[in-house]
């Protein structure tokens, strides 16, 4: 990867990072488009840790490890966005009131009663 460490991906609960490796690629191709740092806010997180911060559960899409939260605002997550859709991510989950700011990015495919491409609020 050109801009970005594996560390910050690493689950803040056990340490461990099981990003897909298409997905940093893909991750990184984005940061490049956009022009500016991408803070990563949230990468892997092992089932234990999604089940304590989000409500997808313990199989959430932070423990495939093609999901990836960045602490934009404004402009930048306006960009983050279209470039996101541009490039054919999947998921993109706008979280842009209050204190933590951020979007959601995945490349997961459709579920049951997860019609995809999509976006949606927090």
């Amino acid at each position: 990867m050109k801009y970005f460490n594996p560390a910050e991906f690493m689950c803040k609960h056990c340490g461990e990072n099981k990003m897909d490796s298409v997905f940093l690629t893909d991750i990184d191709e984005l940061r490049a488009r956009c022009g500016f740092p991408l803070s990563v806010t949230s990468g892997y997180r092992c089932p234990t840790h999604n089940q304590a911060v989000s409500t997808t559960g313990a199989d959430g899409p932070h423990t495939t490890g093609r999901a990836v939260d960045f602490g934009v605002r404004g402009a930048q997550a306006l960009e983050v966005i279209r470039q996101a859709q541009l490039m054919g991510f999947t998921g993109i989950g706008v979280q842009q009131k209050g204190a933590t700011r951020f979007i959601h990015i995945d490349n997961l495919p459709n579920a049951p009663g997860q019609p995809r491409p999509t976006i949606w609020s927090y």
